[in-house]
């Protein structure tokens, strides 16, 4: 790579679009970098064109070190389509290195759990089915998968997302995934079933609305919904209402709009 910084974009971001590139942060003085250079150099003489190493001299380079926030280094940035996938700071014996690269350079089935994971948060639950089914279908013993795939599907087909996660163990990796979507497949199921499970009341109505707002993925109507259930009575539906609020937190994630919108009047009908 030229010293020029405006290289950057066409050397690591650009070409990150077609192959992975690994990005060490380095400098002359540094006696760890001297330790793993060598190392990286040749992982990337191995890997044969399936990832690419770009060395930048932080010395050279002090504004792509503080573009990238390098505090320390040596510092290793993996980017692919344009963004940081995975960093690693400090310097690592040869295996320890090889399991970070395999456990984040990027697979086919992990771009498509990546895809899929952004589908969801944009209520295409659908579109990630699609991309996960076949995935799942062919790789049976991959629980996390299992866990993603059912968490799409839940949606659409909740019989054959239970079906996914019936041999996940509980207290697994993915038992927090799992509990959501049995909760979500019986909260649909209850969308047929209200009539007689629940006793008459315009809360029922109010509920069974967030349930069908819940299947569409129409999330924020869905939290309105139950918010209100939960403000005339929190314990509502043996409190199912209220997991209800904290599974569609879960599966939208912390950050996401929605959850920041609602958090905090969940919190005050659940907390009176």
């Amino acid at each position: 790579m030229k010293n020029e910084s405006q290289d950057f974009d066409t050397y690591v971001l650009a070409r990150s679009e077609r192959v992975p590139v690994l990005v060490d942060f380095w400098a002359p003085w540094c006696g760890p970098c001297k330790m793993l250079g060598p190392i990286v150099e040749r992982l990337a003489t191995e890997a044969a064109g399936r990832w690419v190493l770009v060395k930048i001299n932080t010395e050279e380079q002090p504004e792509l070190a503080e573009r990238f926030q390098i505090r320390g280094i040596p510092n290793l940035k993996l980017f692919h389509h344009g963004k940081v996938i995975a960093e690693l700071a400090g310097a690592l014996p040869e295996p320890q290195l090889r399991a970070w690269l395999t456990e984040n350079m990027p697979t086919p089935k992990r771009e498509a759990m990546a895809q899929a994971r952004e589908l969801l948060h944009s209520a295409h639950a659908e579109e990630a089915a699609a991309l996960l089914r076949p995935l799942a279908e062919a790789n049976p013993d991959d629980f996390e998968l299992a866990a993603l795939a059912a968490r799409a599907l839940v949606f659409n087909e909740p019989n054959e997302a239970v079906a996914l996660i019936a041999e996940q163990a509980a207290g697994g990796p993915w038992e927090d995934t799992v509990a959501m979507v049995r909760g979500f497949a019986r909260l649909f199921a209850l969308e047929e079933t209200a009539g007689t499970a629940l006793p008459a009341s315009p809360l029922r109505d109010r509920y069974v609305d967030a349930v069908r707002s819940l299947r569409r993925e129409r999330f924020a109507d869905a939290l309105r919904s139950l918010i209100a259930v939960l403000e005339e009575k929190p314990a509502y539906d043996d409190g199912h209402a209220k997991e209800a609020c904290v599974a569609i937190f879960q599966h939208l994630g912390l950050r996401h709009p929605i959850t920041e919108e609602f958090s905090r009047a969940f919190s005050m009908a659940v907390n009176v």
